[in-house]
């Protein structure tokens, strides 16, 4: 059995409980939801426990974020992380944000927006 920091005995993390964790620590005002469900493996770490949100634009363009957690990370290790792992899901966000309405028009869209 793995053993956290502390030496305690540590369990492993459901996907319900580290979806939980990571939403709990995103703060209210980024306006990010979580997506339940959502499976996607476009990962460079295939295997990774994937966290999925979406981030809306006022042109009605919807983005998804991820976070990437390896399978083997005790809740103490992602609670540790977490500050981290936040950080960069907001700075998609921002990233996403930052694109002109017209980018995000041609990601929705495809080919069809040059029509």
């Amino acid at each position: 059995m793995k053993r956290d920091a502390s030496g305690a005995p540590s369990e492993a993390v459901g996907e319900s409980e580290l979806v939980a964790l990571i939403a709990g620590a995103v703060p209210a005002e980024a306006e990010l939801t979580p997506l339940r469900g959502f499976d996607l493996d476009l990962s460079a770490n295939p295997g990774f426990r994937k966290v999925f949100f979406s981030v809306r634009c006022e042109c009605g363009t919807a983005g998804v974020l991820s976070i990437e957690v390896a399978p083997e990370k005790t809740r103490s290790e992602i609670e540790q992380a977490l500050p981290s792992l936040v950080h960069r899901l907001l700075a998609q966000a921002r990233s996403f944000q930052s694109m002109p309405c017209e980018l995000h028009k041609r990601m929705r869209l495809g080919p069809a927006a040059s029509r």
